[in-house]
């Protein structure tokens, strides 16, 4: 498949470009892993993710600018060759006489389009549908609200837990706060309130510790889910 120096301003992805620059940067990280679970999950899903290419030795910016296009929907508004099914189920196919004033086409077909996407929009609440990717890769049904917690989990996990392998407790809890307090651009120095804890009260400096266990554990999770194909996949412990 040709490969794109770059999305087009017109390009639509499935997902914000930050939910697939996580999806990337856990892929990085299990293939460095050593656990023998996320090592048996890459293997089952080296064909998917072929089209990704090598992401372990180069920066996101770069992947994306010639990879990117594997993220756009494949669904768009045109031309139907002869005897070609659309690609998406809920198009709609519309007969169009060219003999007939474009004016009076572009009327006519109007009104077919705002009758048919007021039946599909009662009927998608009926369902309680959700409007449904159709890009080769996409994000798990639903995760697109939580990113923000999900890139907290990566950082506390990748760039602290991971560095620091012999801390436990309140010294990496501390070391969680040093990390993030240390960043330069003040935007990210910000803690996340479940971490944030004084040590002058007990219950909350515990609280803060079981809430970076499970920041761990789930890190661990969502990191052999992407190993096995899916981000972010399910995990215990979800971010409100």
């Amino acid at each position: 498949m040709e490969r794109k120096s770059r999305l087009s301003s017109a390009t639509k992805l499935a997902a914000r470009r930050e939910a697939f620059r996580l999806w990337f940067e856990f892929l990085r990280l299990a293939r460095s892993s050593n656990d023998s679970r996320v090592k048996a999950a890459l293997a089952r899903s080296r064909e998917f993710y072929e089209p990704w290419g090598d992401v372990s030795s180069v920066k996101f910016n770069d992947w994306w600018t010639s990879h990117g296009q594997i993220f756009e929907e494949r669904v768009s508004v045109r031309r139907l060759d002869s005897g070609e099914l659309p690609a998406d189920p809920s198009s709609l196919v519309i007969e169009v006489p060219l003999t007939m004033a474009p004016t009076k086409l572009l009327k006519a077909v109007k009104i077919l389009i705002e009758q048919a996407s007021e039946e599909y929009l009662r009927q998608s609440i009926k369902r309680k549908n959700k409007t449904i990717a159709t890009a080769s890769f996409r994000l798990t049904e639903g995760a697109e609200p939580k990113l923000v917690a999900i890139r907290e989990m990566l950082t506390v996990y990748r760039d602290v837990f991971l560095a620091h392998p012999k801390l436990r407790g309140q010294a990496l809890l501390e070391a969680v706060h040093r990390h993030y307090e240390s960043r330069k651009q003040k935007k990210w120095q910000k803690i996340p309130l479940p971490l944030m804890a004084d040590k002058g009260d007990v219950m909350r400096v515990i609280t803060a510790q079981r809430n970076l266990r499970r920041y761990l554990t789930n890190a661990e999770q969502v990191l052999l889910n992407v190993a096995g194909g899916s981000f972010p996949g399910e995990y215990g412990y979800r971010e409100k």
